[in-house]
């Protein structure tokens, strides 16, 4: 607090000016933050009440006109808390008691006695704190009441359940959100024991990290995802956070949880597409692999032994099968789930992933800081794979300037990564020809490619590496009527 914020601004009123003017030096030398201002009849002090900020009023009761009675009335009418001290005449009882009934905050009598002015100046400061004080708390206890009814609304208004169990696990509360999640009455379990409802699987570990977080006996969080039972006996998947409310447990802990069903269902297609892909790719790999290698080498043998137009054809063959075998199992790796992320700065990234590409293509980076949480590895699999695609399939041939990039030559194309307009994702574009309309939806299925050597596995390998993370990606036309790739659905890094 500042010397202005601590400052104590008393009123003075006193019909005799040099009583007035004695007294204001008196108390600013009794206390420092004493700021006086002083009126010679009570229409002027009622003028400085309304003019100024005032703390206190002290003021003389036999006045000449307005008495220090009828002063008192007036200054409550717009000031009921101010703290207002009355001077009396010694012994004047009858005066005293008509002061209080009147709501004086106190009286001290009017005389020369010792110390008779520093104990005026100690039930001033008093009278001032204890006000200030008061109004202090009022002010916590406004805002603490403006805080609980948010709160309320949140938890009256949240899609997430809100729910406070003891620590013994009894349920004490229910937010409504229950009713559309688990299709309870808001306060049908309040009383049941919360384990009771956890899918018999995952009972046990859901015990185990709340009673971890009971025995805490700190303030901390637990996160865990488990079945809990619906009201009509079917079993849905629960993502929740749990934490001590009160610092210690003893009011209860707090939960809030929300129905992640969608991303499990998510989760096990991706698992099962996974399987299927491990199968696949452990078919291709050892049943295709071993006759591969033997044409090979008979091939080899072959080439040996005669000279043939049509050999060499055979050998273009079979090393496109080999890409394509390899392309596949890499297909089945890409697609399995991602576990961990990091935060990668895509946009630092692109410059150093485009380097080794053995190509004069140009690239353009339209985000300062683009960080995206992903697995790195896979990620530049993802940003190499569009960019061997815009290099691949970049052509000059009829294509429209891209306004202020390089002027290319030869099979040059243009290369811009971006981040989405709504803070999505990122977009890898090109100015090259860009992808029939027939191909749109096809284009990333495996084998389906626009050149004649390609494996068509390079963007399939990107759509199951962006599906591996929970994004998406569509293809579509690029502002200079190339492709351009946009991924959604990321999380972006802080």
């Amino acid at each position: 607090m500042n010397a202005a914020d601590n400052a104590i601004r008393v009123l003075l009123v006193d019909d005799e000016p040099e009583f007035v003017e004695t007294i204001a030096t008196v108390l600013e030398r009794e206390d420092s933050r004493f700021d006086v201002r002083t009126a010679t009849d009570a229409e002027a002090g009622l003028e400085i009440l309304e003019a100024d900020r005032i703390d206190c009023v002290v003021s003389d009761y036999g006045m000449v006109g307005m008495d220090g009675i009828e002063f008192l009335g007036e200054v409550r009418e717009t000031h009921e808390e101010l703290p207002f001290v009355l001077l009396t005449g010694e012994g004047d009882e009858m005066v005293a008691s008509e002061a209080i009934s009147a709501g004086v905050t106190d009286y001290v009598p009017k005389g020369r006695r010792e110390g008779q002015y520093s104990l005026l100046a100690s039930r001033l400061a008093n009278a001032v704190e204890k006000r200030r004080a008061r109004r202090s708390l009022q002010r916590r206890k406004r805002e603490l009441e403006r805080l609980n009814d948010r709160f309320q609304s949140f938890v009256k208004h949240s899609p997430d359940v809100i729910t406070i169990i003891e620590p013994d696990g009894r349920i004490r509360y229910n937010s409504p959100a229950i009713g559309p999640v688990l299709g309870y009455d808001q306060d049908e379990l309040v009383g049941e024991i919360a384990y009771e409802y956890v899918h018999p699987e995952d009972r046990a570990d859901v015990r185990s990290n709340f009673e971890a977080l009971v025995e805490s006996g700190e303030t901390s969080r637990v996160r865990y995802e488990y079945r809990f039972r619906h009201a009509d006996d079917s079993w849905v998947w629960i993502g929740s956070v749990a934490s001590d409310r009160a610092g210690g447990g003893g009011e209860g802990f707090l939960i809030n949880s929300r129905d992640i069903s969608d991303r499990k269902a998510r989760e096990r297609e991706l698992e099962a597409k996974t399987e299927r892909l491990d199968e696949f790719a452990s078919i291709v790999s050892h049943d295709l692999q071993t006759p591969i290698t033997v044409a090979d080498a008979q091939l080899d043998l072959a080439m040996d032994e005669c000279d043939s137009e049509h050999l060499p054809a055979i050998g273009d063959a079979l090393e496109r099968m080999e890409d394509i075998v390899d392309a596949t199992l890499t297909l089945a790796r890409e697609g399995q789930v991602v576990d961990e992320t990091e935060p990668v700065e895509l946009a630092a990234a692109a410059e150093r992933w485009a380097d080794p590409l053995e190509s004069d293509a140009t690239l353009r980076i339209e985000a300062d800081r683009l960080t995206v949480e992903a697995d790195r590895e896979r990620l530049r699999r993802v940003v190499e794979n569009l960019f061997a695609n815009a290099v691949e399939h970049g052509s000059t041939d009829d294509r429209p300037a891209t306004g202020g990039a390089a002027d290319h030559g030869g099979g040059d194309v243009t290369v811009v990564v971006g981040e989405l307009d709504d803070d999505d994702g990122f977009y890898i574009a090109d100015d090259g020809p860009g992808i029939p309309g027939y191909a749109g939806e096809e284009i990333f299925e495996p084998g389906q490619s626009l050149s004649p050597d390609g494996t068509g596995f390079g963007l399939a390998i990107v759509e199951e590496i962006v599906a591996a993370h929970g994004w998406s990606v569509e293809a579509t036309e690029s502002e200079f009527g190339g492709a351009r790739f946009e991924t959604s659905g990321v999380d972006m890094a802080m």
